[in-house]
């Protein structure tokens, strides 16, 4: 069976790109060792940031899946296993941190985002 992560993923980064940055700061910086809840029309994917190189998501139907994240120049780029590519942010202006939370809106409907501390699942 396969997992679909494309519209919260997309929607994360949709979401990031509201965040204001600052001219020095690593974007990646405030996500490690939190999560990054996405609650949209399909429910609600938690993404977990563990380090400097992992993600494990949590979809809406409680399944989980490891994939990758990095930081490209002002960008936060993540890719699960069945992907054919990366999927960035356009270039951010500030690390989004453990209470930066927003709304977007956005072809699959408003999409609400936060930064949680910790693992959230």
């Amino acid at each position: 069976m396969t997992t679909r992560f494309p519209t919260s993923l997309a929607a994360l980064t949709a979401a990031l790109l509201l965040v204001p940055v600052s001219a020095h700061a690593d974007v990646g910086s405030g996500l490690v060792g939190n999560t990054v809840e996405v609650t949209g029309p399909a429910g609600t994917t938690k993404i977990y940031y563990p380090n400097r190189k992992h993600i494990v998501v949590r979809t809406p139907d409680g399944k989980l899946a490891k994939g990758w994240w990095r930081v490209r120049g002002k960008s936060i780029c993540t890719k699960m296993p069945k992907a054919d590519k990366e999927s960035c942010t356009d270039p951010i202006d500030e690390p989004p941190v453990a209470g930066s939370s927003g709304e977007i809106t956005g072809g699959d409907g408003n999409i609400k985002w936060s930064v949680n501390k910790g693992k959230g699942f």
